[in-house]
């Protein structure tokens, strides 16, 4: 059975896991709820559940008129195979599965929001296939800004000045999972190949 254990977002392994992510994230900002992905016993990598993006395109597609403190980003999934494999077929979209019916209950007794739609971002050139089959729906594609908090005094009531690389691009793809009572008119203008 998939076991996800909450974790302090200091746990040595999700340091080093995330140490050789491809994004490489330093750590996480804003609310957050870290889980270890374990299986009879045995760590599979980390899922970790945060704010949602301030600006993201084509989120209210299908989550329109949601505020964001009731949507939850996918800010970090890292799932690896011991000895090449791992023990369940679907794995890494069962772990999704699971992770969002577990953050959904952890979320409303943590920060006090109900959750009402997840979102998440795939860096190209990878497809977010798994997300695909756990009924994700890409809702299009980030010009690929990065974006890093430096100490002094920035220019909302954020702390820190943010610095945007707009030439070294990192574009994403932009997937979205409604729950279904929430879903907008926009749920039937959605092409079935492309998601968008």
């Amino acid at each position: 059975m998939i076991v996800l254990q909450p974790v302090k977002r200091t746990d040595s392994l999700l340091l080093k896991y995330m140490a050789v992510h491809y994004s490489a994230p330093k750590g996480f900002v804003g609310r957050n709820i870290c889980y270890a992905i374990t299986y009879a016993g045995k760590n599979y990598g980390y899922i970790v559940g945060g704010s949602a993006t301030l600006h993201l395109i084509g989120r209210d597609k299908l989550l329109n008129g949601i505020p964001l403190n009731n949507i939850v980003n996918n800010i970090f999934y890292h799932a690896v195979p011991i000895d090449k494999k791992y023990p369940l077929r679907n794995f890494t979209t069962k772990v999704l599965a699971l992770w969002r019916e577990q953050i959904r209950k952890d979320w409303q007794n943590k920060y006090g929001d109900e959750v009402k739609g997840f979102e998440t971002l795939v860096e190209l050139p990878r497809t977010g296939e798994c997300y695909r089959r756990d009924g994700w729906i890409n809702v299009g594609q980030t010009k690929g800004y990065t974006c890093k908090r430096v100490a002094g005094k920035g220019t909302d009531s954020w702390t820190g000045k943010r610095i945007w690389d707009t030439k070294n691009l990192r574009p994403k793809h932009v997937f979205i999972f409604p729950l279904r009572k929430e879903l907008s008119y926009a749920e039937t203008t959605v092409d079935e190949e492309t998601g968008c």
